[in-house]
């Protein structure tokens, strides 16, 4: 069975390296993360520790000019990296350091004392429903639920997905809720939580719960 919680030394690197990345934010990076593809302020991608590995650390060399993701707990620490390419490429869109375990992105939400979470599909979507004032943990992708996850949804008294408006969205759905009895599907017209976002604001978000 694989370690849940990395090594001591795995951490520190791991912390050392997560700050190492988000120093090395140059104008192309920020242009994406903040231009019409993601909708980030600058204020989100700081507390998100969003980077960009232009000097990649040793294990690193396959993501050299990825943009970095790092998962924080709620106190802040960084205990795993993942990447997404910049722009268009042959490579993978998306990768994780071999060995890695999928985690549930953004667990400080779990922590807030709200009644109510939202789930997203991505790590970019979790970012956005925080920016829009929204408590939100999100998934590695739709493809990428753990079961076991629903252990940590059953104290809400709802649970919002936002879904993408397509046939994974609608399965993604499915697999959050299981045995669950507080999901509320709520789907992203003609997109994700990103272009609606894009579309509506940050208010048109928050209408689209009904917060």
């Amino acid at each position: 069975m694989k370690a849940v919680v990395p090594s001591q030394s795995s951490r520190l690197f791991t912390e050392k390296t997560s700050r190492a990345y988000h120093d090395q934010l140059d104008d192309e990076a920020l242009a994406y993360l903040t231009g019409p593809e993601r909708h980030l302020t600058e204020a989100t991608i700081a507390s998100h520790r969003f980077g960009v590995v232009r000097s990649p650390e040793p294990g690193h060399e396959a993501v050299r000019n990825y943009l970095s993701i790092p998962y924080l707990t709620p106190d802040g620490e960084c205990i795993a990296i993942r990447f997404r390419r910049l722009g268009d490429g042959p490579t993978p869109k998306y990768r994780s350091i071999a060995g890695d375990i999928p985690r549930l992105y953004g667990t400080e939400a779990l922590q807030l004392g709200t009644r109510n979470i939202c789930v997203t599909e991505g790590e970019f979507d979790r970012a956005i429903a925080t920016q829009a004032g929204l408590p939100a943990v999100g998934a590695p992708g739709a493809n990428s639920w753990e079961p076991v996850w629903r252990r940590l949804l059953v104290q809400f008294d709802a649970v919002f997905v936002l879904h993408d408006d397509d046939d994974a969205g609608r399965d993604f759905v499915t697999k959050v809720a299981g045995g669950l009895d507080n999901v509320r599907p709520i789907p992203m017209s003609r997109g994700d939580v990103t272009s609606f976002y894009g579309e509506h604001g940050r208010e048109g978000l928050r209408a689209k719960l009904g917060a």
